[in-house]
Order: C-alpha cells, then sequence, then structure tokens
C-alpha cells in the first residue's frame, strides 16, 4: 500500500477540527480529533521505523541461526574431546604406551579442529 509522500502534519481549523496535511498542504483527511490527527500525522514515520526494525529483525534472525549452528559444532566438538581425553586416560592407566601416544594425537588433532588450525 502506497500514501502521500511524507512529512504529513496536523492543522487545526476554525471549525473546531483538525485536518491532516502532507505536501504541497494538501489536505489529507477531513475534520478530525486532534488526537486522531496527531496519530495519522504520524503515519509516515511510523511506517519507516516499522521497516527499519523489519531489516534490523531479519540481520538477527541470521545472527541467531549462526550462531546456533556454531553451538552445535562446539558441542560436537566437546562431545569428541570428551571422548578423546577419556581415551587418553583409559590408555594411559591400562594400555601400552603405543595406543596412549595415538590416543593422545588423535586428543590433540581434536583440539586443533576446535581452535580451527587444523
Amino acid at each position: 500500500m502506497t500514501h502521500s509522500p511524507g512529512p504529513w502534519w496536523f492543522t487545526a481549523t476554525e471549525e473546531e477540527g483538525y485536518y491532516v496535511a502532507g505536501a504541497g498542504d494538501k489536505e489529507l483527511t477531513n475534520l478530525i480529533s486532534r488526537e486522531d490527527a496527531r496519530l495519522i500525522a504520524a503515519a509516515p514515520e511510523t511506517a519507516a521505523e516499522r521497516d527499519r526494525l523489519r531489516t534490523l529483525n531479519d540481520g538477527l534472525v541470521v545472527a541467531l541461526d549462526q550462531t546456533r549452528q556454531k553451538s552445535k559444532m562446539v558441542q560436537a566438538i566437546n562431545s569428541e574431546l570428551v571422548d578423546a581425553i577419556e581415551g587418553v586416560l583409559h590408555h594411559q592407566i591400562y594400555g601400552t604406551s603405543t595406543r596412549y601416544r595415538a590416543a593422545l594425537q588423535h586428543c590433540r588433532a581434536v583440539l586443533a579442529r576446535a581452535r580451527g588450525t587444523a
């Protein structure tokens, strides 16, 4: 829906009422109350603010989705890291030094991926 370009303003009349006017002093309403005139006159600015907030909200939704994706990645890496550390501890206690070193290398690889250095 389009409307007359803003800004709009309201003006008192001699007939004890108000009308809303826009570009070129074009009357946009019949006689109305002061409260209605004030509200209608703010319509272009209100619509512009609504559009600005919609755009801002769209950006926030994208950022939230990205944060959720990163959170899932972190959860997966944390789970893998816990498994790797448990493997290191298990092989340190019960395994051979070769298995211990392999488990430790796996743990280091998981950490490198988490840091983004893999």
